[in-house]
């Protein structure tokens, strides 16, 4: 997604979850260690996982997995093949406050654009999507 790894999050797959190795869970619950599982012995093409990222802004996402291939090359971690568009920024107030970052950040006469454009250390291109920054940043494990 971009983001910077600064939140807890949780993938749940087949109705198991995994979280960081450091994630406090409820007692009742009880979530796996994400540290060392091989997504594709869990995944399939077709199957679907949830997602969910710093649960103050509550960023949900449902991934299907569309194609499996093999991989001549082994990296450290998966490799993105293909993408669009750019993630909402790091802390920007879930949906409906990147809803609000979008306008204000596309319109330079709104009142918040200056303080939004420094803020985001620039302009921001929805549409700006970059195969190989995408991989450096999961190779990187960010």
């Amino acid at each position: 997604m971009g983001w910077e790894n600064r939140h807890l999050h949780i993938f749940e797959i087949h109705g198991e979850r995994f979280a960081p190795p450091d994630f406090e869970f409820e007692e009742e619950e009880r979530d796996l260690d994400e540290e060392g599982v091989r997504i594709h012995t869990l995944l399939a093409e077709g199957d679907h996982f949830t997602y969910e990222y710093d649960f103050g802004d509550c960023w949900h996402q449902d991934i299907q997995v569309e194609v499996v291939r093999d991989v001549t090359i082994s990296m450290k971690q998966a490799v993105c093949i293909d993408g669009a568009r750019r993630c909402p920024p790091e802390d920007c107030g879930g949906t409906t406050g990147f809803e609000n970052f979008l306008l204000a950040i596309s319109d330079p006469t709104h009142l918040d654009y200056a303080a939004l454009v420094e803020w985001n250390g620039g302009p921001f291109d929805l549409e700006q999507f970059n195969l190989g920054e995408a991989n450096v940043q999961i190779q990187l494990n960010r």
